[in-house]
């Protein structure tokens, strides 16, 4: 059965309803592609032009300055822009529109590409270059764009035109672009016109020539340093090329003068017909007004010297000790001489920018004169400075009269070098680089160098001294024949870099001084270089003398001479915590002092109790020795009981029972390491006194002083804060302290004191210096013990040759240490547990360290051996003083010990 044709007709009438919304909006989607389509192009004919743009200006023709900048994406003297981002690819929904938009994409990236090739191009010009063309461009826009009349202006741009067709040699052959930049810098002459010109136009055009002949001339010096001055003379032809530049930039210089002055008569010309005298009259007071602030300036300069001097003087009093603040003082003292030249300097390059309009353009002019001024100062100082510098590195010091001829000498020498610094300026500033700057640079350096020589004639004895403390001595006679007196002023100041070498090392050599790490390197370089051998092998010196002499270094000095106290605050830091507790300021009644065996604790706090018992009559002072080992919880509370003369049956509750009745008093517990023992239930002691510490008392203060290796590993145990509230760690002693205990024992002595040859200087002003030789032994000394004055005594005894009347001071003999690392690790664990407990029998080490009793008699004998162990008189043993930071050392690094 089919269709009829009615039938069929009402078909497509649906058909068409059906699908011509579908057809309608097809077709509006292929009119907006269409039109972006047409915007992507647009945007490829800019890109187009771009290229057109920049291959005009690599070409070396003019072009717009604003295009070329919308060519370039930034100015063409700044930085090059990032790479532009690909343009993603599209898919139509126009399929029609497929095949256009795929080959506007590949034009896009192909334009793309070639500018920001051509955009390398251009960025890849020097700095100086890029501004040269820049300016060009811009000018020969100016006056393309303005009315020209009678030709005025092509003679300018025809110039321009040239200038700016160098393009492609700069950036193919710098060498060629300086040679051709020559035919083009001296200009024929003015042209005929310019005579007749209106002064406006007159002006107009010489302004623009002079900005247009400033870049040639950057341009220029720009090439001779990138080119090489010498080849590009070796390739003009040598001598005749030289006398050819020579003439050139002579013309160039005196051809800017003239333009220079031609503009400012120009300039007032015109304004003297607007205005008559009115530029001259503020040219004039512009002159006037300008020597009056220049002179000014330089008075407060020189006011400004002495405020930083008064400043340095407060500094010093201030300092304190500070040594940072002493630095700062010293910088402050060297930057005062150079404050009245070098402000005056700065405020010249900041006021010049300023003085380029008409009515301050004769200021502009005398500028030159006034940095020749500040350039004379300068000279003048630093020629004082160099010869004060040799006399004091001799060790000769002047007097106030020998002071001042050197002042004055440098003054003389500083006159007369004027002339080569006035040349030198003048063709800086005129021509900048170019044969001619290269040749006054020139001379002014033979004039400096002949002035140096001049200068350091006077002090020429001084000068072999400073020469000979840093050279090598085999190179003595070669110094001797070059600085005779036929050949001083010639050699002299070649030799002036070595001496300048030294006078910075002594200026940093009295600036660290006080830098512990400085001196601990420098004590070590000074043994380095001493090359005194195996120090373990000296032998000790078992004469009379040396036995007499030795126990002025004991604990108790002959004849009961009470020992000299060298005090490094610990005792008053002990002391505040007390007098706070005394007033009632704190609730806190316990300190605990925690240090390295023989680190001053127990004499600091004898000092302290006899200052206490003497001052303070209401203060009970109680000193208690704690006998090794005091472990049992009831012999610490009998040891207490005891002290206190009180009954503590009932312990930390009796205390506070009796605490109203009780006189207040200060309880000492030294040695405190005896309360324990690193085995199970060898803490219950510690435990017991902490107990009893933390009992709350009013008129009870403890003072508790131990071992820094006990605490450390007491923290670990019980942690640091659950312990003691109130803890000082006794400091390592400086260097100046660990000398004021040796030098104040050896006055006793009654000995005069001698240094050996190995620690006095043999060359330079410092030869035979005792000051010198006592400082550089006492820097090894104090780092050899480490800050500790136990350490200290025995190291000082080591390295001492005592007869009758005299002790001869050699290196301090400092233990090497090869035993200690040759042992065993069991060996370790026994030398780490006597560390620990500072003092221990033989049954206690082995409680200790869980070690069988023969491995650790082995230890014991082999430390013994070597010389690091001792047994006192009560049979416990412990670190030999002078080895202790040697074994410290080595167990901390084993990880055997815990601080």
């Amino acid at each position: 059965m089919g269709f009829s044709r009615r039938h069929r007709f009402y078909f497509v009438l649906v058909a068409l309803w059906l699908t011509g919304p579908a057809l309608a909006a097809s077709d509006a989607q292929c009119q907006r592609e269409q039109a972006a389509l047409n915007q992507w192009r647009e945007g490829n004919e800019r890109l187009e032009a771009h290229l057109e743009h920049l291959d005009t200006a690599l070409a070396g023709e003019p072009v717009a300055p604003a295009a070329l900048t919308d060519a370039l994406g930034a100015a063409p003297t700044g930085t090059a822009p990032p790479p532009s981002r690909a343009p993603a690819a599209v898919v139509p929904g126009c399929d029609a529109l497929a095949p256009e938009y795929k080959g506007v994409r590949e034009r896009t990236l192909r334009l793309t590409e070639q500018r920001r090739a051509k955009r390398l191009q251009w960025f890849e010009l020097a700095d100086e270059q890029r501004r040269a063309l820049t300016t060009w461009h811009e000018l020969y826009q100016n006056l393309a764009g303005a009315p020209a009349e009678g030709g005025s202006d092509d003679y300018l741009r025809e110039r321009l035109a040239g200038l700016i067709a160098l393009t492609p040699l700069l950036r193919r052959d710098p060498a060629a672009a300086f040679t051709a930049l020559d035919r083009l810098a001296r200009r024929p002459g003015t042209p005929p016109w310019l005579s007749a010109a209106e002064p406006a136009q007159e002006m107009l055009w010489r302004r623009q020539s002079a900005e247009a002949q400033r870049q040639v001339l950057a341009l220029r010096a720009a090439l001779w340093d990138q080119a090489g001055g010498l080849s590009l003379l070796t390739g003009g032809g040598g001598l005749d090329a030289a006398l050819t530049v020579i003439d050139l930039e002579t013309g160039l210089a005196v051809d800017r003068l003239y333009q220079a002055f031609q503009l400012t008569f120009q300039e007032g010309r015109l304004n003297g017909e607007m205005r008559r005298y009115l530029p001259l009259l503020s040219n004039a007071l512009a002159l006037l007004l300008g020597i009056a602030l220049f002179a000014v300036l330089i008075h407060f300069s020189r006011r400004g010297k002495g405020a930083l001097l008064s400043l340095h003087a407060r500094v010093m009093e201030a300092s304190g000790g500070r040594r940072w603040l002493w630095n700062l003082s010293r910088l402050v003292a060297g930057l005062a001489p150079l404050l009245p030249w070098l402000i005056p300097w700065f405020a010249l390059d900041l006021v010049e920018p300023a003085l380029q309009a008409p009515s301050t353009r004769l200021l502009l002019w005398l500028l030159p004169l006034a940095r020749l001024y500040v350039v004379f100062g300068l000279t003048w100082l630093i020629g004082e400075w160099l010869v004060l510098r040799v006399a004091q590195g001799a060790g000769t010091y002047l007097n106030g009269e020998q002071a001042n001829q050197a002042g004055e000498r440098a003054r003389r020498v500083a006159v007369w070098l004027m002339l080569p610094w006035a040349l030198f300026l003048a063709v800086d500033q005129l021509l900048g680089g170019g044969l001619l700057h290269d040749f006054s640079g020139l001379l002014l350096g033979l004039a400096l160098y002949a002035a140096i020589g001049r200068l350091l004639t006077q002090r020429g004895e001084d000068y072999l001294v400073c020469l000979q403390s840093i050279l090598p001595s085999r190179l003595d006679p070669l110094a001797a024949r070059l600085l005779s007196q036929r050949l001083f002023s010639w050699t002299a100041p070649l030799l002036l870099p070595v001496a300048l070498v030294y006078f910075v090392f002594r200026y940093l050599d009295q600036l660290l001084a006080g830098a512990d790490w400085y001196l601990r390197l420098k004590a070590r370089w000074f043994r380095m270089r001493a090359q005194s051998g195996d120090e373990d092998e000296k032998t000790e010196d078992d004469t009379q003398p040396a036995r007499e002499y030795q126990q002025w270094f004991d604990a108790g000095l002959p004849d009961d001479e009470p020992a000299p106290f060298i005090d490094t605050g610990l005792t008053d830091a002990m002391e505040k915590a007390i007098q706070r507790w005394r007033e009632d300021k704190t609730d806190e009644n316990t300190l605990l002092v925690a240090g390295e065996k023989g680190s001053g604790k127990s004499m600091a706090a004898r000092r302290l109790t006899r200052a206490l018992e003497k001052n303070d009559e209401g203060l009970r002072v109680v000193s208690v020795a704690v006998p090794p080992k005091t472990l049992a919880p009831e012999d610490v509370i009998a040891l207490v009981a005891e002290a206190l003369d009180e009954s503590l049956e009932e312990g930390p509750a009796s205390l506070v029972k009796n605490d109203e009745q009780r006189r207040p008093t200060l309880l000492v517990l030294d040695e405190a390491q005896n309360f324990f023992l690193a085995r199970i239930g060898g803490l219950e002691g510690w435990r017991t006194l902490l107990r009893l510490t933390n009992a709350r008392l009013d008129n009870l203060f403890w003072l508790v002083l131990l071992n820094n290796q006990s605490w450390a590993y007491l923290c670990n145990v019980f942690g640091r804060e659950y312990q003691f509230r109130n803890v000082v760690r006794v400091k390592r002693w400086g260097q100046s302290e660990i000398r004021s205990l040796i030098l104040s024992r050896h006055h006793l002595s009654g000995q005069t004191l001698r240094y050996d040859e190995v620690l006095l200087s043999s060359r330079g002003p410092e030869a035979g210096n005792v000051r010198n030789a006592e400082q550089r032994y006492f820097s090894l000394l104090w780092d050899a013990c480490r800050g500790n004055p136990m350490a200290a005594l025995r190291l000082w005894l080591s390295s001492v040759k005592v007869t009758r009347r005299q002790v001869l001071v050699g290196l301090p003999a400092k233990p090497q240490g090869t035993a200690v690392e040759k042992a065993g690790e069991n060996l370790l664990f026994v030398y780490a547990a006597i560390a620990t407990h500072e003092n221990l029998s033989s049954g206690e080490i082995v409680a200790a360290t869980d070690l069988p009793e023969n491995v650790v008699r082995y230890a014991l004998k082999a430390g013994f051996d070597a010389g690091f162990i001792r047994q006192s008189d009560d049979g416990r043993y412990r670190l030999v003083p002078l080895w202790y930071h040697t074994v410290i050392n080595h167990l901390t690094r084993k990880n055997l010990l815990h601080e």
